[in-house]
């Protein structure tokens, strides 16, 4: 007879008698050094791609605020010489009274050129005394100046302070007392005048060591008033594209604004050149110093009177990004 067999449980041991398990020094060391470089190589590849970003949002940066200085400009050179229902701005009839000041200086002279309806004032000239306008922080010597004039696309109604003209096909005469002039035929329109002067200046509303594009503009109360338009700007240089042929239809060359044969007096001056298009070059850097960058570019600007500009030249710092751009504007009433 088989005796049951009997089954007896060893007892468990507790308290400090039980063996402990768990990680060791040398474990938890390699764990450490595991993470540390999981989480020096996630900084690492947050830091690149921050640098990158801030990379490609300042090259965007930089080019959307050139496409939008040259949106701004670009619309208002096509109008120039328009003046509603006559094209010929030497029939403007401006009445001796008239004063157009610019803060406390008188630029009627200057705003009421009409037979030069764009001009432009090379570097080589300087902002002062051509454009008698107080340039805020000043205006950068080696850039250049450009003046549109012309009236307003848009028939406006006679309104007392505004500069304005009324024109037929036969006369055009230039008023603010809102009362449009006697004489004129009854397809008459009144437009309102517009005179704008670009200059790039020293300072921007931003700081005043950072340069910017700005403009003298003829305001509703009948003034010439400075704002800026767009920080950053560093140089603007504007040639002509001129027809001397007198035909009026190709261009032939590009010339600077105080070419010879565009200054009246000059013996080389051609009186049937015509102005039919306008080059617009200009350079533009970030807002903000950027620490490690160097600019190692050289640009070069149309004007053969200025040198190529290195980076780090004066007024020209070499730890910010820059751009250029360069466009050729045809003009609507100059053929």
């Amino acid at each position: 007879m088989n005796t049951p067999t009997q089954i007896t449980s060893k007892p468990v041991a507790t308290g400090a008698a039980a063996k402990q398990k768990g990680v060791t020094l040398v474990e938890l060391m390699i764990a450490l050094v595991i993470g540390l470089v999981l989480t020096l190589g996630s900084i690492t590849v947050f830091v690149q791609s921050r640098s990158s970003y801030r990379l490609s949002d300042g090259q965007a940066r930089l080019q959307e605020n050139l496409r939008f200085a040259i949106d701004v400009m670009e619309p208002d050179i096509r109008l120039a010489r328009f003046w509603g229902r006559n094209s010929e701005p030497a029939l403007v009839n401006v009445p001796g009274a008239i004063v157009i000041n610019c803060g406390a200086v008188n630029a009627t002279a200057l705003a009421t050129a009409f037979n030069a309806q764009v001009t432009a004032i090379d570097d080589t000239i300087g902002y002062a005394p051509a454009v008698p306008c107080p340039a805020p922080n000043g205006a950068r010597v080696d850039s250049d100046v450009l003046i549109v004039r012309h009236v307003t696309p848009q028939v406006t109604v006679p309104t007392a302070g505004t500069w304005q003209v009324r024109t037929d096909l036969a006369a055009a005469t230039l008023f603010n007392n809102g009362a449009n002039p006697a004489g004129f035929g009854p397809n008459a329109q009144t437009h309102d005048l517009v005179v704008n002067i670009y200059y790039v200046s020293n300072g921007s509303d931003l700081d005043p060591a950072l340069p910017s594009l700005r403009r003298w503009t003829l305001n509703a109360a009948g003034a010439l008033i400075d704002e800026e338009l767009i920080a950053g700007v560093e140089n603007l240089q504007v040639q002509f594209g001129v027809d001397d042929t007198g035909g009026g239809t190709t261009v032939t060359r590009y010339v600077d604004g105080n070419h010879p044969m565009l200054t009246p007096g000059n013996a080389a001056f051609v009186p049937g050149a015509e102005i039919l298009a306008v080059r617009l070059w200009m350079l533009m850097r970030t807002y903000e110093i950027e620490a490690g960058f160097v600019d190692q570019g050289i640009y070069t600007p149309p004007d053969a009177d200025l040198v190529p500009i290195n980076a780090g030249d004066p007024g020209y710092p070499a730890n910010v990004r820059r751009q250029q751009i360069s466009k050729t504007i045809r003009l609507r009433n100059n053929r």
